[in-house]
């Protein structure tokens, strides 16, 4: 399974503002510095998460369909909607599974793809690789404020990892701060 970057976020969780104030950095000398900071921040919080902050457009891609009757979003909730879910055969014709067949469980921990009752996922024979193409919108919507505070904080706390120099004791009670503010809704897949 791979995850491709589809739309990016357009905004970040945190301001420029907000992450010098908590960084305590006057002046601009080190904005382009500190907005990569916070990109930075953000990614190295959803990977450990295994979730998505700021709305944006990405591709499950699998080889297959799944075994089961899901298609769960394991690394990639929460899930706002699915766009298609499409497939290629051996041939390499692309097919549109049809939205009739499926419903998408919005309000589960973890988000995922249903297979209706009675609906099967197609039998054909796949291409032998990215077969199976779920094009999804995710994130906890299109603004800063929408993004849990247990999260900006944690961002924040990466952030000052990356700045700032700490002595080997104080990185360490960071880094533990860090991790628990995100594991409180942290997805670990099974």
């Amino acid at each position: 399974m791979a995850i491709k970057i589809i739309t990016p976020p357009i905004v970040e969780p945190i301001t420029l503002e907000e992450a010098k104030n908590h960084l305590r950095v006057d002046g601009n000398d080190d904005d382009i510095l500190i907005m990569s900071l916070i990109k930075q921040a953000r990614e190295w919080c959803e990977d450990y998460q295994n979730r998505k902050y700021i709305t944006q457009t990405l591709e499950l891609v699998l080889d297959t369909f799944p075994n089961g009757n899901a298609i769960v979003f394991n690394s990639c909730s929460p899930i706002q909607k699915v766009e298609s879910i499409k497939y290629y055969d051996e041939n390499r014709q692309e097919y549109l599974f049809d939205e009739s067949n499926y419903i998408v469980d919005l309000y589960g921990f973890v988000n995922r793809v249903v297979l209706n009752r009675g609906k099967h996922w197609p039998t054909v024979e796949l291409q032998s690789v990215n077969a199976v193409r779920v094009r999804i919108v995710a994130g906890y919507g299109d603004t800063p404020d929408k993004v849990p505070e247990t999260v900006k904080w944690a961002m924040i706390l990466q952030m000052k990892l990356l700045y700032d120099d700490y002595r080997p004791e104080e990185k360490t009670k960071l880094e533990e701060a860090r991790n628990a503010l995100l594991s409180m809704n942290r997805v670990i897949p099974v």
